[in-house]
């Protein structure tokens, strides 16, 4: 979530995060964004309509209009930008129905664990099969205070997804939501990355 920021600003949210409870959750909250928007493609926004920006019957008097009223051209685009915005919300509602809306009573699970020898961090995850893809729950041990990191997930055939992004060192016990569009039988991989791109933990699907 934070890769969108430029260095300056993100350098002052994770200096601000650790004694922001609220921000924390909120992060936590967010982070399987990633994984989730993977799904959302040019095709969904094929059947949605389109604004009727075209220009009126009568020809504007401009003369004949109060000063406070926006310009013909102004108000066009104003219209559109306000349809754009109506868009991204009615597909974003759509994306969270959708999702919610397939989400199996009792959804099957599997869970890993490793621990990596040189870094000493280790992870426990736990991966649930979905229709749009793998939720994942990771819970971390022993990881160096103060690591940015993202959970990255490799499948089967060479693809990667970034499936969640956190800014602090998680405490013991909290478990950090992700999502990927990788089906749970395609996953190769589920690996811990800092920001400067090093594997603290990696653990592969069993044999």
């Amino acid at each position: 979530m934070l890769g969108a920021l430029d260095p300056a600003d993100r350098a002052g949210f994770e200096h601000h995060l650790p004694g922001c409870d609220a921000c924390r959750a909120e992060l936590l909250r967010l982070a399987p964004l990633p994984g989730l928007l993977h799904r959302i493609t040019l095709a969904d926004f094929e059947d949605l309509p389109e604004p009727d920006l075209s220009p009126a019957d009568e020809p504007a008097r401009v003369l004949e209009l109060p000063r406070e009223k926006p310009e013909p051209r102004k108000r066009r685009r104003l219209a559109a930008l306000a349809v754009a915005a109506v868009t991204v919300l009615a597909l974003g509602a759509g994306v969270v129905f959708v999702v919610r809306s397939q989400l199996p009573a009792e959804p099957a699970g599997v869970s890993w664990s490793a621990t990596d020898p040189g870094s000493g961090v280790g992870v426990d995850v736990e991966l649930i099969d979905r229709p749009w893809g793998t939720e994942v729950k990771v819970t971390m041990r022993d990881v160096p205070p103060g690591k940015p990191c993202k959970l990255v997930v490799r499948g089967r055939d060479g693809s990667k997804e970034t499936a969640g992004w956190w800014s602090t060192s998680p405490v013991a016990g909290e478990v950090i939501p992700g999502s990927t569009s990788i089906d749970l039988a395609h996953i190769a991989t589920v690996d811990i990355v800092t920001a400067d791109n090093r594997i603290l933990v990696s653990v592969a699907a069993p044999s």
